[in-house]
């Protein structure tokens, strides 16, 4: 049972941080991270207003009017959300398309394709394979610039912002990209090759575009 000196402790800063909790958006882990330390930092600086003389109810009160009002520090806190997901959208990016190559060989072998190279399928895969590259490079600089290389205010919305765009851009390229290769692609339509390449191709791409979502919504 909680002790009714701890139950009043946490009314006025839980009453706070759960207004906290619903300002803001991104990724639950880092978003539960944030609060924790905000809780425990409004904790600690009433623990010392009481221990200075205020009661808990007035410490806490002079608290959480020190710590400022959510819509003034939200911005700040919600940045550090945005930014979390932009990381994480972009290595979504990089790990989905890091691992097409194997999964693509092997949708092809359960359709039966395998060795089988018409001009038209050549000249896709090339174009795959220049867009894979390029589009790996672009992950890593997202991940980077949203992880250490942005550490200005005005420039870490508009870095979580393009994440989200260039997320939505990858799903549309490699999807019409994987369209092709499966037409192309000798059986790639039958029972065997069909659900393989929904599963190796369809499942991620659909991933990437609600992290791109994600990212716009936490900008």
């Amino acid at each position: 049972m909680v002790p009714a000196r701890e139950l009043l402790r946490m009314d006025m800063i839980e009453a706070y941080v759960a207004q906290l909790d619903k300002a803001l958006r991104g990724p639950r882990a880092t978003k539960a991270d944030l609060l924790a330390e905000a809780r425990d930092g409004l904790m600690d600086a009433a623990d010392a207003y009481e221990d200075a003389g205020l009661d808990r109810r007035d410490a806490e009160r002079r608290a959480v009017a020190e710590f400022g009002a959510v819509p003034e520090i939200a911005p700040d806190y919600q940045t550090e959300l945005g930014l979390a997901q932009g990381r994480r959208t972009a290595l979504l990016i990089f790990f989905v398309l890091a691992a097409q190559p194997v999964l693509w060989r092997l949708t092809r072998h359960l359709a039966g394709g395998v060795g089988y190279d018409s001009p038209g399928y050549r000249l896709v895969d090339e174009a795959v394979s220049w867009m894979g590259t390029a589009t790996l490079f672009a992950a890593i600089l997202a991940a980077t610039a949203a992880g250490y290389g942005v550490r200005y205010f005005g420039a870490r919305r508009r870095v979580v912002r393009a994440t989200g765009v260039f997320a939505f851009a990858v799903c549309v390229v490699f999807s019409v990209l994987g369209v092709l290769l499966t037409v192309l692609t000798p059986n790639a339509l039958s029972l065997a090759g069909l659900p393989s390449a929904l599963v190796f191709l369809g499942i991620p791409l659909a991933g990437i575009g609600v992290a791109g979502r994600n990212c716009l919504s936490a900008a």
